[in-house]
């Protein structure tokens, strides 16, 4: 099939096949009453609404989303079973996607591909069994109502939780990594990327199920009193992404100004960011520490900006005064941490301060060994690589191998010898020039 590779076309083979399989078992088996029927059909509806409301938990390398309709389905699965739950949550997702095609085909039809809509298409099949899958580990241990009336029913929630995200996140991440091209641990990278967005999302959608599910059994009415908690964590969720957006804006507008002021190290942040994340990756950190770290990378030398323009564009080499000048950047980016504090997670400044410790304790704050943060340590031996590397108007750079050997004499004192490792490591594989040209062409 054209635009399909082989793995694609096996996956949507199995995704959508087995996704039909599940849907008309769950239809078959779903015992269909008056009563199940209208509940059916309101969900239906807040379902399909509940979609249009999206939000990113997690950074722009993660597909993370949390959607309304998560309350909506897990309150169902709590009420009537998988079957009914399975069966409305496959019908809104499917008209969602097709809402979304016919306003794609009429505001961009030339983006509109046939592996673009199957790619967006198997989330059906792929919630359907998640699903399924979340409800047939809860009635396994569910013995009936009400439903929180036994330490047994408890875990029976705890069941469903610990199946709906692992589940509904590696199932995503294949999809994902099969469109990108990217390899199975991209996919797991992916999948544990987007884990670790549960530390909110699982401390908000799964209660407000079990709310929702619990007014519905007790009194219908009451449950539209969830409509201002909801709404609230929505707001709360929204306004949290946006500042995590702006705050990505600020480190690539920094790193921009940054470079646009020093010309003759143009592309140093970003390669340091690079080399970083390669390291990182290396050393099996995981993806959200590995997204800190290329943003730290980015603005490793923030502190920079209040150097005057005489020391830092100096055609030769700095007298000690003015090395001295120098060194206060690592000062004035822990000023920044200080002051933002709201955006320390974001705009790791701290992390960034601390790049010219050296291991043994004789850097600028005298830090030594694990008292410098581990994604300090792994942004010296990025920035020392593409230091040495890189031209300055009163030396050429050195070559790769020569700036590896003299990386490897630094064991030790300057840099830590289990990061050299793994930049090593990083190195021979080919990784820090994959990533680097990976990284500027997203970049620019």
């Amino acid at each position: 099939m054209e635009g399909f590779s082989r793995r694609e076309v096996t996956w949507y083979a199995c995704c959508f096949g087995g996704g039909l399989w599940v849907w008309l078992e769950a239809v078959r088996q779903a015992d269909w009453s008056s009563g199940t029927l209208m509940t059916a059909g309101a969900f239906l509806l807040v379902t399909f609404l509940s979609l249009f409301r999206r939000i990113r938990l997690s950074s722009e390398d993660y597909h993370s989303v949390y959607t309304l309709d998560d309350v909506a389905i897990l309150a169902l699965l709590f009420l009537q079973g998988w079957t009914v739950a399975a069966v409305v949550a496959g019908l809104g997702r499917l008209a969602y996607e097709i809402y979304r095609l016919i306003r794609a085909l009429q505001t961009h039809p030339d983006r509109v591909t046939a592996a673009h809509a199957a790619y967006h298409f198997a989330d059906v099949p792929l919630l359907i069994v998640t699903t399924a899958a979340t409800g047939i580990a809860y009635e396994c241990l569910n013995q009936g109502s009400p439903l929180l009336g036994s330490t047994v029913n408890l875990l029976a929630i705890a069941a469903a939780a610990a199946v709906w995200f692992p589940v509904a996140f590696a199932t995503n991440a294949i999809n994902v990594t099969l469109r990108r091209g990217d390899s199975p641990r991209a996919a797991l990278e992916l999948m544990l990327g987007n884990l670790a967005g549960v530390r909110s999302q699982g401390l908000m959608v799964v209660p407000l199920g079990i709310l929702l599910a619990l007014f519905l059994q007790e009194t219908s009415p009451a449950a539209l009193l969830l409509a201002v908690p909801v709404a609230l964590m929505h707001s709360a969720l929204e306004a949290r992404h946006k500042l995590v957006c702006e705050a990505q804006s600020t480190i690539g507008a920094l790193a921009q100004y940054l470079e646009e002021r020093d010309p003759y190290t143009m592309g140093h942040s970003r390669r340091v960011a690079a080399y970083a994340a390669a390291t990182a990756v290396e050393m099996g950190l995981p993806p959200a520490e590995v997204d800190l770290i290329r943003r730290a990378g980015l603005i490793h030398d923030i502190g920079k900006i209040d150097i005057p323009d005489a020391i830092l564009h100096k055609p030769g080499v700095l007298t000690d005064a003015e090395r001295e000048i120098m060194s206060t950047h690592t000062d004035r980016a822990i000023s920044l941490s200080r002051k933002l504090v709201a955006l320390r997670r974001d705009l790791p400044f701290n992390v960034a301060a601390y790049h010219h410790e050296h291991f043994d304790g004789s850097g600028h704050f005298r830090l030594r060994g694990d008292q410098i943060p581990m994604a300090s340590r792994i942004l010296a031996v990025a920035d020392a690589y593409d230091a040495m590397t890189s031209n300055r108007p009163y030396r050429s750079g050195i070559s790769p191998e020569d700036a590896l050997l003299r990386i490897h004499r630094s064991r030790g004192s300057q840099l830590d010898p289990r990061v050299v490792t793994a930049f090593t490591r990083a190195f021979y594989r080919g990784t820090i020039s994959a990533r680097e040209s990976a990284l500027i062409a997203v970049s620019t």
